[in-house]
């Protein structure tokens, strides 16, 4: 046998060997750190989006709210995102609208970005919805 060829143990040792490369393992690292960066850009996005989804339905089950003026909802709804910290809409964006029935409802819809490196953003959108009842949710 000559030896340029190899032993042919270790050459079929090397065809079976399993595991990770260097390279492999760069490609995983990289994923799983896109992967967190993504996720902690947008976990204050959804809480805020949560926020704005409690207080538009806080408004419309109040029933002094029932009959009264556009503006003065909008102003309710500013307070109640002031004391929650709610930095993506103000309350003047909730559209009061009149629906078939002779009913109003309360909606919002609205898009929020979020830098993620290189110029590269994150947008996330959101629309929310909920008819005036004037009935306490309990």
């Amino acid at each position: 046998m000559s030896e340029s060829r190899g032993n042919p143990r270790s050459v079929a040792a090397m065809r079976y060997q399993r595991g990770m490369t260097l390279w492999s393992l760069i490609y995983v690292l990289f994923t799983a750190g896109l992967l967190l960066l993504v996720g902690i850009k947008s976990v204050p996005v959804y809480l805020n989006a949560y926020d704005i989804r409690e207080t538009i339905d806080w408004a419309s089950e109040q029933p002094d709210l029932m009959t009264a003026p556009a503006a003065q909802i909008q102003s309710a709804i500013q307070r109640r995102f002031d004391a929650g910290y709610v930095d993506n809409v103000k309350g003047r964006d909730v559209a009061v609208s009149r629906v078939a029935g002779g009913g109003r409802e309360l909606s919002i819809a609205y898009e929020v970005r979020r830098p993620l490196m290189f110029g590269v953003s994150l947008v996330y959108a959101f629309e929310e919805s909920a008819p005036l009842t004037g009935t306490d949710g309990g």
